[in-house]
């Protein structure tokens, strides 16, 4: 295995003090000219490395970010995180990507890790509308925006999509289709996203004069084969026509598998609607109607207003002062994407 060279060895090599090396690797004014090009060639020659960890801590400050979804498997959160990553690299930060699965005790973990690494900040979607890995950031005084969720509508700094009107959207369009049984497949209840698409939802059946009924919402569906045998047990229940509202694309495909499966077919017996925009399935047939959400930029801006809470801090450290971070709510308008589902 081939040696690491470090500060010692370079100091050994030129019969020098590791604080001189130090200094000179640095560009530390009490060094000679001289001296420094003769350390920093030295150091080339050996293919010396300096440890950026290391330093870090030293310093008291890295250029990590820790990225904590609930599944970056997800095709929607790829997207996010692709815009994440393409502005954390041009403000050279690097990301440590991390899974919740909706698990909060993984989730508090990840956030004393994270802490251990001494993170310059934490992009976070808090798993199942918890607020307790918010307060430990807080304690920990680490930056952080919350991503795709929040936790109240007025308090911290979140970028999300505005989900009362994509669900008010969504299910006004499936109104238009006059089916007496308008149904909607939830996510996990306590999450803010699936409060404000239930809102819009609820709000959009009042304004067409259907009075919605509780057994039309399924909440609980987290994945396709939630979204499928929600739809297996509704088609069990009830002829078509029907009209099935989704809370995400991954759960609409499940959906649309139950369908099928029937031998009904989309949009004729079953109107089927999605959220996300997931790109693969406007190339598929039938092409998924469904709720468009700007993903990529969603992740931009959410790194960027991380960006500058960490320098509004750093700032403040410098001073002794405190940050008067000023927390940001961003809401991001959705798209009706209509194509062959509906």
């Amino acid at each position: 295995m081939k040696k690491v060279t470090r500060l010692k060895d370079l100091a050994e090599g030129l019969n020098v003090s590791i604080t001189t090396v130090s200094k000179a690797l640095n560009d530390h004014p009490d060094i000679s000219p001289k001296r420094k090009k003769e350390i920093l060639d030295y150091a080339k020659k050996m293919n010396y490395m300096p440890n950026q960890v290391a330093r870090s801590f030293r310093q008291q400050k890295t250029k990590l970010i820790g990225v904590i979804f609930s599944d970056n498997t997800n095709p929607f959160y790829a997207r996010v995180i692709r815009g994440i990553e393409e502005v954390m690299f041009r403000h050279g930060y690097h990301c440590i990507l991390m899974n919740s699965y909706e698990d909060v005790e993984r989730e508090t973990q990840f956030i004393d890790e994270l802490r251990g690494l001494n993170v310059a900040g934490v992009l976070l979607t808090p798993a199942a509308g918890n607020g307790k890995s918010t307060r430990l950031l807080e304690q920990y005084d680490i930056p952080y925006v919350l991503v795709n969720r929040y936790l109240e509508k007025e308090k911290n700094t979140y970028v999300a999509l505005d989900d009362y009107q994509a669900g008010y959207m969504a299910a006004k369009h499936l109104c238009s289709y006059g089916n007496e049984n308008i149904f909607f497949l939830n996510f996990l209840p306590e999450v803010s996203s699936s409060k404000g698409r239930e809102a819009g939802y609820r709000q959009a059946l009042e304004d067409c004069g259907v009075a919605a009924r509780a057994e039309w919402i399924i909440a609980g569906c987290m994945n396709q084969n939630d979204g499928y045998e929600a739809a297996k047990r509704i088609l069990e229940k009830v002829k078509p026509p029907v009209s099935i509202m989704c809370y995400s694309d991954n759960i609409a495909i499940g959906a649309a598998g139950a369908v099928q499966e029937r031998r009904y077919t989309l949009p004729h017996d079953v109107a089927l609607i999605g959220t996300d925009d997931i790109s693969l399935l406007s190339f598929l047939s039938p092409r998924f109607t469904t709720i468009g959400v700007p993903k990529m930029r969603m992740g931009r801006k959410g790194a960027e207003l991380l960006i500058e809470r960490i320098r509004a801090k750093e700032k403040a450290d410098e001073l002794d002062e405190e940050s008067g971070w000023t927390d940001q709510q961003i809401l991001m308008e959705p798209e009706l994407l209509i194509r062959e589902t509906s």
